[in-house]
């Protein structure tokens, strides 16, 4: 479910993915993926076409293939390659997705996941291998065809807002089973709301802002993630929108969160705050 969630997240920022505004010669793009090595030890390309890779999943695993590419009208391609052959030809990473060496690819330089810019897009299953350059701050980038300015700062939280579905205050609340906090305190009941004293980092907020109760903000577009009883990070993810008037933006690890507010903001809903400190355990 957890990579579900992911993969529709991805589906935000990719609907216009043949939209380039800038067509690259082959030439240019061959400039790109030697000199730029947007794709960083996943994938280095060399000034004499040929290729390596180098990796170690999460697991430990550690791949490492080696061959030849070439780019033709466009289209990049891999051949005569050298590795793990159990592996089958495949490049997978968590974050940037699957690169199959045995298909043809095109260099998107101007499409986005929300986090990278820039891709390899498959030709056969119409997949996406990420690069490793981040967005610019500030960049305007769409979601669900919402225009928005891509954040790297974190936000802290001064009002338990409601998480919605998009932003608006007709958008749907969303619910989530319970949360895991930075200071080491969890909620294990559903709650529809981020709590005064989080300390989230921001994914993008909207060019548009919208007056409420008088504070004119934009709205913030964050991840969230359900309370994983076992503290395995495996709970599935969300993404919402909050409205930016009770929010402050920081630069990271800048503020950090206090239990006691926390606990506060979560027992103002009815709900109970967990935290290692006392005898109680996850």
């Amino acid at each position: 479910m957890k990579r579900f969630a992911v993969f529709l997240f991805v589906l935000l920022f990719i609907s216009k993915a043949f939209s380039q505004t800038n067509e690259l010669t082959d030439a240019q793009i061959k400039d790109v993926l030697v000199t730029q090595n947007e794709f960083g030890d996943y994938l280095k390309c060399k000034a004499d076409n040929t290729f390596v890779s180098n990796f170690r999943t999460k697991g430990g695993d550690g791949y490492n293939f080696e061959g030849q590419y070439s780019i033709n009208k466009g289209v990049i391609s891999f051949s005569n390659v050298k590795g793990t052959e159990w592996a089958n030809k495949i490049i997978c990473t968590d974050n940037n997705g699957n690169l199959n060496l045995d298909s043809k690819y095109r260099y998107l330089p101007d499409s986005n996941n929300g986090t990278f810019i820039g891709c390899l897009y498959n030709l056969e299953d119409e997949s996406y291998f990420w690069s490793t350059k981040e967005i610019p701050s500030d960049m305007i980038i769409e979601i669900n065809g919402i225009k928005a300015y891509k954040v790297r700062n974190e936000i802290y939280i001064t009002e338990n807002l409601k998480m919605r579905d998009t932003n608006s205050l007709k958008g749907k609340a969303v619910e989530i089973k319970g949360c895991d906090f930075r200071c080491n305190g969890w909620v294990e009941q559903s709650r529809k709301v981020v709590f005064k004293g989080m300390v989230i980092p921001a994914i993008a907020k909207t060019v548009e802002t919208e007056t409420i109760d008088g504070i004119t903000a934009p709205w913030y577009y964050i991840q969230q993630q359900e309370h994983d009883p076992l503290d395995r990070n495996e709970g599935d993810i969300f993404y919402v929108w909050i409205f930016g008037g009770y929010v402050k933006e920081f630069s990271a690890n800048e503020k950090h969160e206090d239990p006691e507010e926390l606990k506060k903001s979560v027992e103002s809903i009815g709900l109970k705050f967990y935290q290692y400190t006392n005898d109680e355990k996850k």
